[in-house]
């Protein structure tokens, strides 16, 4: 079984050391010292799966079972992420802890595995009448070649309190799908809810814009030249996205910055001297 001896990487992580089959610990309440804590134990062959629990020290234990399990033998690990299982079997958990209130954390957790196509669970858990409770989950479809993450953001700028994202990819190419949802936690409510003003900001590379699907991918296959120039460029539809002219498709990536934008834009003319583009807020 496989022991990680912990270290301070984070406010909302505990330096204490590691009990046997503890991989990891992180602080889910300042007012209880109420902790989250994933263990491996009970994962003793491929499929079984692996829990999230909370402890109160010298209190009882309320424990979770995560999505998909985690496959018999740790082969990697990583400060917030860990490996298991081999091939079809192999499932990556990693787990991100967010500010939900002044004094309470949340734990968000991605699970992901997959043969041929990776794809990927996300849960957030939270605390609740004594336990841990899953409070939010954001799957994958599974129909194809598709890819997800989620992540905290700062709702506003200089607050301690934390919405969180799942930003979602679906690579079809008639045309490509992509969507940024945001969420914040309802205190009153005890629940997660959509946020639908102080969402994180995204930025789009556009290197063309037309009037069919077609023409759009045949314009990112011809930017592409040998050296894949247009590599990771999506072919999304205007409509859905408030900021952009209706009714078009464009030739993009996706930032989370407008200098991250910038940069691809360089590159892709660095690589093709032909192609040009502008950045976008969305």
């Amino acid at each position: 079984m496989f022991v990680l001896l912990l270290g301070a990487s984070g406010p909302a992580v505990s330096a204490e050391p590691a009990a046997q089959g503890e991989l990891k610990r992180f602080k889910a309440s300042e007012a209880t010292g109420a902790m989250f804590v994933l263990r491996a134990t009970g994962c003793h062959k491929a499929g079984d799966t692996c829990e999230l629990e909370l402890s109160e020290g010298a209190g009882g234990k309320r424990k979770a079972k995560l999505p998909a399990g985690m496959a018999y033998g740790l082969q990697a690990a990583s400060s917030e992420s860990w490996t298991s299982g081999e091939e079809e079997q192999n499932v990556t958990t990693s787990v991100q802890p967010v500010r939900l209130e002044a004094g309470a954390w949340g734990l968000l957790v991605t699970q992901e595995g997959g043969f041929e196509h990776v794809h990927r669970h996300h849960r957030l858990y939270v605390v609740k009448d004594g336990g841990v409770m899953e409070a939010w989950s954001g799957d994958e479809n599974f129909a194809g070649p598709e890819s997800s993450h989620v992540g905290p953001y700062p709702l506003t700028p200089g607050a301690p309190v934390e919405g969180f994202y799942r930003e979602y990819a679906f690579l079809s190419g008639e045309p490509d799908a992509w969507k940024l949802d945001a969420y914040r936690w309802d205190a009153a409510g005890r629940k997660v809810v959509k946020e639908l003003r102080n969402r994180p900001a995204r930025y789009a590379a556009i290197i063309g814009s037309f009037k069919t699907v077609q023409e759009a991918i045949a314009s990112r296959d011809s930017a592409q030249l040998a050296q894949g120039c247009a590599s990771g460029f999506l072919v999304l539809e205007t409509t859905p996205h408030k900021r952009l002219t209706p009714g078009l498709f464009i030739v993009t990536s996706i930032h989370p910055e407008r200098k991250t934008a910038e940069t691809a834009l360089k590159k892709v003319g660095a690589c093709n001297p032909k192609v040009s583009g502008y950045v976008k807020a969305l």
